[in-house]
């Protein structure tokens, strides 16, 4: 009888720290979600005629986005324009394009596609090799 009942004990017990580890251990760790535009309407930015564009959608509170502009307007030629996107200024290109994450380079061809887009702090040489990627393509402007 004791023995019956030790062992119930240890199943009570058992069954217990697995309902408080189900109840109490931590929840996956989550991964920040942004959006991508797939389109730009290339008429909604400075220079719609050349092949390619670089799309920087910026906001003055961001700390990271002055130096990812920077890294960017350096990669500018005669067949990539490069343009802030600012979100006091235009804002409604932030809400038409849905874009919720800042700093975000988008890469659109002449039609508009976007082709690549990189998200967050980067550097002039992770825009080039981003740029480069798309450009090498065989379908490419």
């Amino acid at each position: 009888m004791a023995r019956t009942l030790i062992a119930l004990g240890v199943i009570a017990g058992a069954l217990a720290v697995a309902w408080l580890y189900r109840r109490f251990r931590p929840s996956n760790p989550t991964a920040p979600t942004y959006s991508v535009p797939v389109r730009l309407e290339r008429w909604d930015f400075a220079q719609p005629n050349v092949d390619w564009l670089l799309a920087v959608f910026t906001s003055k509170a961001c700390s990271t986005c002055a130096a990812v502009l920077e890294a960017a307007e350096g990669l500018a030629d005669g067949s990539l324009a490069v343009q802030e996107v600012e979100y006091r200024r235009h804002g409604e290109l932030h809400r038409r394009y849905a874009v919720d994450a800042v700093p975000l380079a988008v890469l659109a061809d002449k039609t508009g596609s976007v082709c690549a887009s990189l998200a967050g702090p980067a550097t002039s040489a992770e825009l080039s090799a981003l740029i480069a990627s798309v450009r090498e393509l065989p379908d490419s402007v």
